[in-house]
């Protein structure tokens, strides 16, 4: 019985695949625009159409999804326990 090792020779374990560093991948080239793209919109600068609207509290969102989750799955039950007795 051999009890030889299960890593490959050469130190190449978990090695990718060749190609894997292309310019294309390389995160420093996602933040700079491609050359001879058409358009480009900087989010910084962009203003916001819906910066003074008022929005809704955490907890308020919250209560009303749980509360509409539970009126939900009562009513499924209630129509389950009337439909199969």
């Amino acid at each position: 019985m051999s009890h030889a090792s299960a890593i490959p020779p050469g130190g190449n374990l978990g090695t990718p695949p060749r190609g894997w560093n292309s310019p294309v991948n390389r995160a420093s080239d996602m933040d700079k625009p491609r050359v001879g793209e058409p358009f480009h919109v900087d989010v910084d600068v962009t203003p916001d159409p819906y910066i003074d609207e008022p929005k809704f509290a955490t907890w308020k969102v919250t209560l009303v999804v749980v509360m509409f989750c539970g009126a939900f799955w009562a009513g499924v039950s209630y129509i389950a326990t009337a439909l199969l007795g």
